[in-house]
C-alpha cells in the first residue's frame, strides 16, 4: 500500500510546487525525492517507515526492561520468561481424578504444554523415522467446541559434540562419524504447546465455569485430548506440571542452570537478560532469532519432507537450535503455518558461526530466513513453549 500511496503523494506535491512557481519547484522535489525513497529503499529487506518503527519499539522495550523489577520470590527458572513478559504467570490446576497440571498465561491466554517423545532413542540412525504427526496437532485446534487460538510445536536440539572440546579429543573423534552419517543431536526435545484465548472461546470457557477455572479446564481438555492420540500413534505424551513447565521454558531459554542455582540463594535480583538489535542475550548465551518467510517445496516426491527439513537446520554445529512451528485456524477454517529458528552461542563469536552455518543450511534447503533485527526478544518469545507469537 506504502508503494502506491507515498509515489502518488510526491507526484502531488510536485503539481502543487510547479503550480505555485519555480521558487517552490526545488523544495517540492527534494520533498519527492523523500517519499520515493521512504515508498522504495529497503534496509535488510524491509522499508525504511517499518526500520523505523523497529528502530523505536527496540528502544522503548530496552527503557521498559530498566524500568521493570521481577516480583520478590519468583521462581529462578522462570525469570528469563518473566523478563521477556513481565505479565506471565503459571499456575497448577488439578482435579480430584488427575494430577497437576501446568498451565501459563499473561491474563489474555493460557497455554498447556505437552512433552512428546518418540519411542526410539534419542541418537537413533533415522533420524526422521517416526516424525510427529502434525494432523494430529491441527486436529487438536477445535475439541469439544473448543477452539484454541493456536497449536505450537516446539523443537530443542543440542548437538554433539560440544563445540568448546578440542578437535583431538575423545569425544570428538568418537562422534563425528556418527555426526556425519546421521547428523544424531545429542539431545532433541520436542514440546507442543496449546494456547486458548478465553474470549474467542467464551461459550465453551463459560459451559466450564467461566474465568480462568473454566479457561484452565478448557486448555486442559485439549491437551489430554492430544497425549491420548499422540499415545496411540505410538508417541510417549505426557502433559506438564508446573515445575515442569518452569523448566522447560528456562531450558528452551537455555538459562545457565549455574546462573539460575546462584540466583536462587542470591538476595540481589540483576537482570539476566537483555535485548540488542541483532540479538538478546540470557546469562552468558546469546541467541538470534529467525523468521521462516518463504518454506520450499515440501513432500510430493520432488522436495524434502518437513521432518527432514528441520532435521537439517536443526544439525547444525551451535550450542542449540531452537525451531518453532506455529499451527493456527483462520477464519475461513484454513490452517495457517509460522515457522521460527533460533540459534545459541556461548559468545559474539561463536553466535555469529552459528548464523552462518544456519542460513548456509536454510538456502541449501531452499528456505528462506528473515533474521528479526530489533525484534529479537518478540522473537524469542515465538520460540519458547507459550502456544506461538501473536
Amino acid at each position: 500500500m506504502q508503494r502506491l500511496v507515498l509515489p502518488e503523494l510526491a507526484l502531488a506535491v510536485l503539481v502543487v510546487g510547479w503550480v505555485i512557481g519555480p521558487m517552490a519547484l526545488v523544495p517540492a522535489a527534494v520533498v519527492a525525492v523523500l517519499l520515493v525513497a521512504l515508498a522504495f529503499v529497503r534496509r535488510r529487506g524491509r522499508s525504511l517507515p517499518e526500520w523505523l518503527t523497529t528502530a523505536r519499539e527496540l528502544k522503548a522495550r530496552q527503557r521498559r526492561a530498566a524500568n521493570t523489577p521481577i516480583p520478590p520470590g519468583t521462581e529462578p527458572s522462570l525469570v528469563p520468561a518473566l523478563e521477556c513478559e513481565p505479565s506471565l504467570r503459571t499456575y497448577a490446576y488439578g482435579g480430584r481424578d488427575r494430577s497437576p497440571v501446568g498451565i501459563v498465561g499473561d491474563g489474555t491466554f493460557v497455554t498447556a504444554v505437552l512433552q512428546v517423545e518418540a519411542d526410539a532413542t534419542a541418537l537413533r540412525a533415522e533420524r526422521s523415522r517416526q516424525p510427529l504427526p502434525l494432523g494430529l496437532v491441527r486436529d487438536a485446534l477445535e475439541v469439544d467446541g473448543i477452539r484454541l487460538e493456536s497449536a505450537q510445536v516446539v523443537l530443542h536440539t543440542q548437538p554433539a559434540p560440544a563445540l568448546h572440546l578440542p578437535q583431538q579429543s575423545v569425544a570428538v573423534a568418537n562422534y563425528l562419524p556418527l555426526q556425519e552419517q546421521t547428523g544424531a543431536p545429542a539431545v532433541r526435545i520436542t514440546w507442543i504447546a496449546l494456547k486458548l484465548d478465553p474470549e474467542a472461546c467464551a461459550e465453551a470457557v463459560a459451559a466450564r465455569g467461566g474465568g480462568l477455572l473454566g479457561a484452565q479446564k478448557c486448555v486442559v481438555r485439549s491437551a489430554d485430548h492430544l497425549a491420548s492420540r499422540l499415545t496411540g500413534a505410538g508417541f510417549r505424551a505426557r502433559v506438564l506440571d508446573e515445575e515442569e513447565l518452569i523448566a522447560a521454558l528456562a531450558t528452551s531459554a537455555c538459562a545457565n542452570p549455574l546462573v539460575t542455582a546462584e540466583a536462587g540463594r542470591s538476595e540481589t535480583r540483576e537482570r539476566r537478560t537483555e535485548e540488542s538489535g541483532r540479538s538478546w542475550r540470557c546469562d552468558n548465551r546469546r541467541h538470534t532469532t529467525y523468521w521462516v518467510r518463504r518454506w520450499p517445496q515440501l513432500g510430493g516426491g520432488r522436495g524434502e519432507s518437513l521432518p527432514q527439513l528441520v532435521a537439517q537446520v536443526t544439525a547444525i554445529p551451535a550450542l542449540a537450535t531452537t525451531f518453532s512451528l506455529t499451527l493456527a485456524r483462520g477464519d475461513r477454517q484454513e490452517v495457517s503455518l509460522c515457522g521460527h529458528l533460533r540459534v545459541t552461542g556461548r559468545s559474539d563469536d561463536e553466535l555469529v558461526a552459528a548464523r552462518r552455518a544456519l542460513e548456509a543450511a536454510a538456502r541449501k534447503a531452499g528456505a528462506g530466513l528473515a533474521r528479526l533485527d530489533r525484534e529479537q526478544l518478540p522473537g524469542m518469545l515465538a520460540t519458547l513453549p507459550l502456544g506461538g507469537a501473536r
